[in-house]
């Protein structure tokens, strides 16, 4: 790969997270000199990152993994590149060579021009594979996946699901997967009133997040049977207590996967003593409800699972059933200018993406 489109376009680099605290604390370090695969890594030339809410909360000093607990660290939840080389380790059955397409659910490492990860860490991907769609779908498609199948849920046929922020990148991918795979599941979902027409095309009745009382809402739009499961994406105190509310008494579950609004509303770090969805609902304070994480309740614990299903969601794409909604696509020299739309939510529907090449960057007149 040629020219990139970060900050020094000839020179490999990556964005770090120096402190915890807004957007603008992102800083640009040049790979001096790129980083050489030791034992089973594989040196990846990133072609598109993926942008996603939980770049927030790592950036804020909230996201709870040891290799986050200290700053330093580059962001990038997964991304699409070309294999530039394998360490001696990597065994010949992994089937790669120097070109290769691969995806990683990598959780680190995505907003730079090059990853160093394990083998068995990656995805191989199909050379006819647009690295554009694919890269949605390590995070955003496939939390969505989890969230309808893998969360301890059962949608037969008839079920109405409740999509919390049902605009943005995970809301838009749950909405697509239910018409992709004939879910035939009746679809409601909460977003700002200039986004109603966005969701009505997903498929979704929209209802505005601003209302006060979003269940009533709820119980007049379904004649008083209140929704199966409810998927609260925000995070918020009111949006969690309102999505419980919305499902049914007995048999109703609520599944959360956000923590976004634990973060003070400049971005600047975690709200001192304030609602935390993750710490919430894992501690049972809901009898139905549960938190949903992609990587500790499903890619880490059941990766065979995982990477069936990422199959089976990428299989749609490829028959044209499953088109990810992209609704912006950037430089990579404009990571401060991508987290500050994601504090504001400014902008924000589906999945966000940075394109390092340059090439493919001119080519969708993203430079």
């Amino acid at each position: 790969m040629g020219k990139t489109t970060a900050p020094t376009p000839d020179q490999p680099g990556r964005w770090i997270i120096p402190r915890f605290g807004p957007p603008e604390v992102l800083e640009w370090k040049v790979f001096d000199p790129l980083p050489t695969p030791s034992n089973n890594q594989v040196l990846i030339a990133t072609v598109v990152s993926g942008i996603g809410g939980v770049d927030n909360v790592q950036r804020a000093g909230g996201y709870p993994d040891p290799k986050t607990e200290q700053p330093g660290f580059t962001p990038g939840y997964d991304f699409v590149g070309e294999v530039v080389s394998l360490g001696p380790d990597v065994p010949a059955s992994r089937g790669l060579s120097a070109g290769d397409r691969v995806t990683s659910l990598c959780m680190l490492g995505g907003y730079g021009t090059h990853v160093l990860l394990p083998v068995n860490d990656l995805i191989k991907l199909r050379p006819t594979d647009d690295p554009i769609k694919f890269c949605a779908l390590p995070l955003n498609y496939m939390t969505a996946y989890g969230m309808l199948k893998r969360a301890g849920v059962t949608l037969p046929p008839g079920s109405s699901i409740l999509i919390g922020s049902v605009s943005g990148g995970v809301g838009t991918a749950v909405a697509q997967l239910v018409r992709a795979f004939d879910m035939d599941i009746t679809m409601y979902g909460t977003c700002s009133p200039g986004k109603f027409d966005f969701v009505k095309s997903l498929g979704v009745t929209p209802i505005d997040r601003h209302i006060d009382d979003v269940p009533g809402r709820i119980r007049e739009l379904t004649g008083g049977q209140m929704v199966d499961v409810a998927y609260e994406i925000a995070g918020a105190e009111k949006s969690v207590r309102d999505s419980y509310a919305s499902i049914k008494e007995e048999s109703g579950r609520l599944i959360g996967i956000g923590a976004m609004a634990a973060i003070d509303s400049e971005g600047k770090g975690m709200v001192e003593g304030g609602f935390n969805a993750f710490v919430y609902l894992s501690q049972g304070n809901l009898p139905r409800g549960s938190f949903f994480a992609v990587t500790h309740d499903y890619y880490f614990p059941r990766p065979d699972t995982y990477l069936a299903d990422f199959e089976e969601v990428a299989q749609k794409v490829r028959d044209g059933k499953l088109d990810p909604f992209i609704g912006q696509l950037l430089p990579l020299s404009e990571a401060v200018k991508a987290n500050q739309m994601l504090v504001s939510g400014v902008g924000v529907i589906g999945k966000m993406e940075f394109i390092v090449d340059a090439e493919l960057a001119k080519a969708k007149k993203v430079i």
